[in-house]
Parts: C-alpha cells; structure tokens; sequence
C-alpha cells in the first residue's frame, strides 16, 4: 500500500481509469458480437430490416472504436484494423 499522498491519489486515479478502460472496452466487444449476429441473421432472412439494424451498429461501433482511441484505450492502429475488418464484413454481405 502506498504510503505518500501522492502515489495514494495515483493509485486511485488507476483505479478510475481502469474502470473507464473496461468500460470502453466492453462495449466494443459486446456491439462487435451484436454486429456478427446480426449479419449472420442478414444472410438467412436477406430483409431490409435486418440490413438498417447493420447500417446502425456499424455506425455505433465506429463512434466507440473512434471514442476509445481517442482516450487512448486503444492504440490507434488497433482501432483503425478493427474499422477494417467490420467494413471487410460489411462489404462481403452488400
């Protein structure tokens, strides 16, 4: 355990960031297994429906993946080929 006030405040700080970290995190892992759901419901159904719900998280998993390597939870590099690799998925199915 930390002993002076300031690697105390670090420590906290850590534990701050460590949540926001997780957070970020999840949510793209929880919209990317979404995303591959629903693509997988887009090739059996092939409805409008189904291709708008796409349109949408792909949206949403953009604004996350952008917003998490802007807090440099993710290197920019790892955002950019998660961005390549669901576009890859997209333009498979379009």
């Amino acid at each position: 355990m930390a002993n002076i006030k300031s690697a105390k405040k670090k420590v906290r700080i850590g534990q701050r960031n460590m949540k926001l970290n997780r957070f970020y995190k999840s949510t793209v892992k929880t919209l990317i297994k979404k995303y591959r759901l629903a693509i997988k419901n887009f090739e059996v159904t092939k409805d409008s429906e189904t291709y708008d719900v796409l349109k949408s998280l792909l949206s949403k998993i953009y604004s996350r993946i952008d917003k998490a390597a802007k807090k440099k939870v993710f290197h920019p590099r790892k955002a950019a080929r998660q961005k390549s690799r669901i576009s890859k998925l997209f333009k498979k199915i379009g």
